[in-house]
């Protein structure tokens, strides 16, 4: 679910650049912003309010300073994760918001894979695979 947070919490970011926490947190601010603002707005709110409010905060303010260095994405990535792994209430308010989005939050695949020689994942995908018989012995 965090890989689905992290690029509307990116794109707060890049909107609001280093006043972000204080842009997020003003109600008043923003009305018509891009729609994946407003969802990164939303989500923000929420992650505002958890435990990690502090260590969040810090990491998307990173983001809007660095917007470039994969770092800084990656950090936000391990605070979102960290947030939702202690706080189920905080999931599952995410969840929701990521299901209004239309965001399937990263948990639409589920897969194991023992033994291939290849493998595909994802949607509206197609793959032929011609395999040998095994050498004989």
């Amino acid at each position: 679910m965090a890989g689905a947070v992290v690029p509307f919490l990116s794109a707060a970011a890049g909107v609001y650049g280093s006043a972000v926490v204080q842009r997020v947190t003003d109600r008043g601010a923003d009305v018509t912003a891009d729609v994946a603002v407003g969802w990164g707005r939303r989500l923000m709110g929420l992650f505002l309010g958890s435990s990690r409010s502090a260590q969040v905060g810090a990491a998307v303010t990173d983001v809007a300073e660095n917007p470039d260095d994969e770092a800084f994405t990656a950090a936000l990535f391990a605070q979102v994760r960290r947030a939702l792994a202690e706080d189920d209430r905080l999931a599952g308010e995410v969840a929701a918001i990521l299901a209004e989005a239309g965001v399937a939050g990263g948990s639409k695949f589920t897969v194991t894979v023992s033994g291939s020689t290849g493998v595909q994942v994802g949607d509206h995908n197609t793959q032929t695979i011609t395999m040998a018989p095994p050498p004989a012995r």
